[in-house]
């Protein structure tokens, strides 16, 4: 014997008394999915696009919700600190004796000191005696690497660069330090 089930009779049935109980109705909850399924796909497109709006303190240089943040960021970039980096070849082979800052663009120290020592590094421009370099570390790791420069930053004053021949500065990280180390 078969037995033959009118499909759409059955479900338009079934849907009647779930109705008729306060199920809600199937085109109600099929909207309701699409909707939930567009603003998921809205959140993700977001986090790809837009992935620091949902990191914690980020401070965003733009917001003036922070504006001793955003004072902060614009000093540090609009600041002669922002000066290029020498090139590792040009330093090293040099005869000039030079003090050399090792530095890394994200390190908090070198942003603190990059400022003053581009300041330094203004002053010595024309010195024929001493010469002022700075050395971005992340764009000449292989340099960097080579030369056992692990921390940052890192100063060292190269009698003779072409020689290697150096001595690790350790003293005050100010700009009247410095001048007193190089006349010495």
């Amino acid at each position: 014997m078969k037995v033959k089930v009118n499909l759409a009779k059955a479900s338009g049935k079934v849907i009647k008394k779930a109705v008729e109980k306060g199920a809600p109705n199937n085109k109600l909850s099929i909207a309701l999915w699409v909707i939930l399924g567009i603003f998921i796909l809205a959140v993700i497109i977001f986090a790809v696009f837009y992935p620091n709006r949902f990191k914690k303190n980020n401070v965003n240089p733009e917001s003036f919700d922070n504006y001793n943040a955003l004072m902060e960021n614009m000093s540090i970039t609009d600041s002669p600190a922002d000066s290029p980096s020498d090139s590792p070849d040009q330093v090293m082979n040099s005869t000039i004796p030079t003090l050399v800052l090792f530095y890394a663009d994200w390190c908090g120290h070198c942003q603190k000191i990059k400022p003053m020592y581009s300041k330094l590094r203004e002053k010595y421009r024309d010195n024929k005696k001493h010469r002022i370099a700075m050395i971005n570390s992340d764009d000449h790791k292989e340099f960097s690497k080579k030369n056992g420069i692990t921390g940052f930053p890192t100063i060292r004053y190269y009698t003779n660069p072409k020689e290697d021949k150096f001595v690790e500065y350790l003293g005050e990280r100010t700009e009247k330090a410095m001048q007193n180390f190089m006349a010495r």
